[in-house]
């Protein structure tokens, strides 16, 4: 082949650059629709764990025909590893109807790892992280206007669900804010999102952000105090205005207020470890807890199958340790608690100065998860499946230690 045939075959300028136009632009849409479908089934009821398996295959068949590649690590074989221990704990479980209502959910968040840790990996991140804020802006806005929030306290509100959702958001958007350096656009719509949350009244979700940012402040307190420093007057303006915003509305103020006090309620309840007048449902979740312990003892390597306490109670125990002990045993709790323990593992390894703050936003979430977890069913959760598919595929070794893969303005390979 001649010099003139070999240039005519190679792609022009032009063609490179449309075409890694067109990479980004599937791979933010692709990640837009993933958050979505994970986010609407918290306000749409009729989106059940069905519908978003079927939408998850058809994204992860999109990623294997432009990137015929799966990422796999530690992290995401403990998951599988404990999704396959209730597939097999169907055999000895009582109600395997009512046992779909967490297995389906946690077969999902198996396609969810296996999809995000693929887009992490081998998809610009940037544009992986753009798509997905793209996409919970559009399920928050959707969300406040249809229902007021947080203006208005809906009807039939779910606030743990709608708390988790924001979180979601929370965490995104910090990331989106390490990856592209655009730290006071992100700190800024996070303080909008905090409000949110506060606005929820979900007591778990706003001790565990605050647990977690105390966590990371302590244990990084270099990189927290030279974050707070360098955008300080970005910071003060931002809750200037949202401080504006919140005493220019009255029923606003009530919102957060009672967000706010029942947040101190339950911390107080917590600190004294008795129940406390009115605190009626902490009462019955240390009854759950006890009937937990007791039922647990009778079966304590196995457990009592899927759902069983649903089954025996009509009711999860609220707390994933519980659940995780009284269905599936000491095998189920070991292996779901491992990916935290692993991941902590991971953040102790890693020591890469140029990750920046990436290690004090991970370990702030980690925690806010484990403490959330305490109290609320998170062995199936979307969000928390997100959060370890993209922090396993940020923290693996090889991206760490490359020095293409470990500043953020590189890591965006197509």
């Amino acid at each position: 082949m001649t010099a003139r045939a070999v240039a005519a075959s190679e792609p022009s300028e032009l063609g490179r650059w449309t075409n890694h136009l067109f990479n980004l632009l599937c791979t933010f849409v692709m990640s837009a629709i993933a958050a979505i479908a994970l986010l609407v089934g918290n306000f749409i009821e009729s989106f059940n764990p069905a519908r978003l398996g079927v939408i998850l295959v058809i994204l992860l068949g999109l990623h294997l025909l432009r990137y015929p590649r799966l990422f796999y690590c530690r992290e995401l074989a403990l998951y599988f590893a404990f999704a396959g221990y209730m597939l097999i704990s169907l055999l000895w479980t009582n109600d395997v109807v009512l046992a779909t209502n967490s297995l389906l959910p946690t077969l999902d968040c198996v396609l969810i790892l296996i999809l995000v840790a693929a887009l992490v990996t081998y998809h610009n991140l940037r544009a992986t992280l753009a798509g997905m804020l793209a996409g919970f802006l559009a399920c928050a806005a959707f969300y406040d206007l249809t229902h007021g929030f947080p203006f208005v306290r809906p009807d039939n509100f779910s606030y743990n669900a709608i708390a988790g959702m924001f979180l979601f958001g929370l965490f995104i958007t910090l990331m989106f804010g390490w990856a592209t350096r655009m730290r006071i656009l992100a700190l800024a719509l996070g303080l909008v999102i905090m409000v949110h949350i506060a606005a929820t009244t979900s007591i778990k979700t706003n001790l565990g952000v605050a647990l977690g940012v105390a966590a990371a402040s302590l244990i990084y307190f270099k990189h927290f105090m030279t974050l707070i420093r360098r955008n300080a007057i970005a910071l003060i303006f931002v809750v200037a205005l949202i401080v504006y915003a919140v005493a220019s509305n009255e029923v606003f103020i009530e919102t957060v207020q009672g967000g706010l006090d029942r947040v101190n309620a339950g911390a107080k309840i917590l600190i004294a470890r008795d129940d406390q007048t009115g605190a009626t449902e902490f009462g019955a979740r240390k009854n759950w807890g006890a009937e937990g312990i007791t039922g647990w003892l009778e079966n304590p390597l196995f457990g009592h199958g899927v759902e069983a306490f649903r089954d025996d109670f009509g009711v999860t125990s609220h707390s994933t340790p519980i659940d995780l002990l009284y269905n599936a045993g000491l095998i189920g709790l070991t292996l779901f608690y491992s990916i935290f323990a692993s991941l902590a593992w991971r953040l102790q390894q890693t020591r890469y100065k140029r990750l920046g703050n990436l290690r004090a936003l991970l370990l702030a979430v980690l925690v806010c998860y484990i403490f959330i977890s305490l109290s609320g069913t998170m062995h199936y959760s979307y969000h928390l499946a997100v959060f370890i598919a993209i922090s396993s595929a940020l923290l693996r070794p090889e991206r760490v230690r490359g020095s293409r893969a470990a500043v953020p303005a590189t890591v965006a390979q197509t």
